[in-house]
Order: C-alpha cells, then sequence, then structure tokens
C-alpha cells in the first residue's frame, strides 16, 4: 500500500481533556537504517498488525510511504535485526473531523511526548486552527530532532530541544 503521509506535528503544553476516553494502542517502530534518511526502511507494529515500511521523500511536511503488511513471526525475525528500536503509545484523540495522534514514549524515552495531525490537502493543513492546549510546532524540525530516535534517552531528548531553543517538558501518561 502506497500513500502520501502530509502531517503537521507539535509539542504538548498540556493534555486535553477526556484523553482517557479515547482509543489508544501500543507501536512498536525498528529501523534497518539511519530513519530519517530519505530512504527510511523500517518495521513497525501497531496493535496486532505488523509491517515492512519504506518513506521516501525530502518535504519536511509530506512523504511517500509505502506499507507491507506481514505476519507477527517475521516482525519478531526482523525485530533482531534492527539497529533502532522505540516504543510509544498512542492514542486517537478527535479534534472536529480530525483525529490528533497524541504519542507517549516509552522505555529510554519515557516522559517525550509529542503529537501529529494528518490531513488530505496542503490547503487543509494550512487553514488547521492550533488549539490552544498543543504546543510549539516541530514539524520543520522532526525529523532532525528525531535522528536515532531509538538510541536516544528523554535527557538527551531534551538537550535537542534546548539546543534549538525550545524548552521540553517532561509529560507522562497511560
Amino acid at each position: 500500500m502506497k500513500e502520501i503521509e502530509m502531517e503537521r506535528v507539535f509539542l504538548i503544553r498540556k493534555l486535553p481533556n477526556k484523553l482517557k476516553e479515547c482509543r489508544k494502542i501500543t507501536i512498536r517502530v525498528g529501523d534497518f537504517f539511519e530513519p530519517n534518511k530519505v530512504d527510511a526502511l523500517k518495521i513497525k507494529q501497531i496493535g496486532d498488525n505488523f509491517f515492512l515500511v519504506k518513506k521516501e521523500g525530502k518535504s519536511t511536511y509530506n512523504r511517500v510511504e509505502h506499507s507491507i503488511r506481514i505476519k507477527k513471526r517475521e516482525f519478531e525475525i526482523l525485530w533482531k535485526a534492527t539497529m533502532q528500536k522505540h516504543k510509544k503509545i498512542r492514542y486517537f484523540y478527535p479534534i472536529g473531523e480530525k483525529i490528533c495522534e497524541i504519542d507517549f514514549y516509552q522505555d529510554r524515552l519515557k516522559g517525550y511526548a509529542r503529537l501529529e495531525v494528518e490531513f488530505k490537502t496542503d490547503k487543509e493543513m494550512k487553514e488547521f486552527k492550533v488549539p490552544a492546549w498543543f504546543g510549539k510546532e516541530i514539524t520543520k524540525l522532526n525529523h532532525k530532532i528525531h535522528k536515532n530516535l531509538g538510541t536516544v534517552t528523554f535527557k538527551e531528548m531534551k538537550k535537542r530541544y534546548s539546543d534549538k531553543g525550545i524548552a521540553l517538558n517532561k509529560i507522562i501518561y497511560n
């Protein structure tokens, strides 16, 4: 399956109301090479679904993502071959007709949280009214900040943001 990923990414200023009522899912991601290269190759577990994923594109706001469904056993074999791994809990929070995906990173990154909103058109993306509980937009920094995401700690992530003049507050929820 091939799809265009068009999104804006934000930090979280404060958690939204009724988050615990939202659907959530566990996501595991394993990268085979540098995850932010134009030709990123990775595997993803999204709940009980498993994928081999190839991302392409140089744009900050959209990239082409190719996904192939694989079996759990194939995922577990490939998981051992990845050079970087991370895990997050994703909540699906409605904002009008949009669904905001709020990610709470686990393990070494516990305390790191961010959110993204996906769009179908450039116009829709530009006209999006950002809710007050959203924090700083990091769309343009996202791929640089997330370099080697599967190998860094929250403390290192906080330093990366600080180096860009952005305060990163620890947010723990689950």
